[in-house]
């Protein structure tokens, strides 16, 4: 996962838009700088995955020292994004467990009205986000 260097510009509104400078076209907007980040990564691995399906390549992101004068020059702040890859098809796997904490898993999976492997990657997923 590549960190795409993004300018966000500050809205009158106080929303935020992240743009990119390296893929014109692919913007994000929100009503603050948590959220605009956030649409962003969509809209950045949305982008990418544009490039991928026509079979070429994404350009590489400019260097960050270069935007900062850019940015400077704008009055606008400079942020790293990383496009999260889309959801993959699910692969079967075997593991190995604790009874008593398999019994645990499937107790809380059923509390929460979902399986033991949806609550086995919602787990990895929390983990894997710290």
């Amino acid at each position: 996962m590549t960190p795409f260097p993004a300018l966000l510009h500050p809205g009158p509104d106080g929303s935020i838009t992240v743009s990119f400078p390296d893929l014109p076209g692919c913007i994000a907007v929100g009503d603050d700088a948590a959220e605009a980040l956030r649409l962003a990564e969509d809209a950045l691995a949305l982008h990418l995955d544009g490039f991928t399906q026509a079979g070429e390549r994404h350009p590489t992101p400019v260097a960050l020292d270069r935007l900062l004068d850019q940015a400077r020059a704008e009055g606008v702040a400079v942020g790293l994004v990383i496009a999260r890859p889309g959801k993959a098809p699910a692969v079967r796997v075997n593991i190995t467990l604790d009874k008593n904490l398999l019994a645990d898993i499937d107790a809380a999976a059923a509390e929460r009205g979902t399986t033991r492997s949806g609550f086995l990657a919602e787990g990895a997923r929390r983990l894997l986000e710290r």
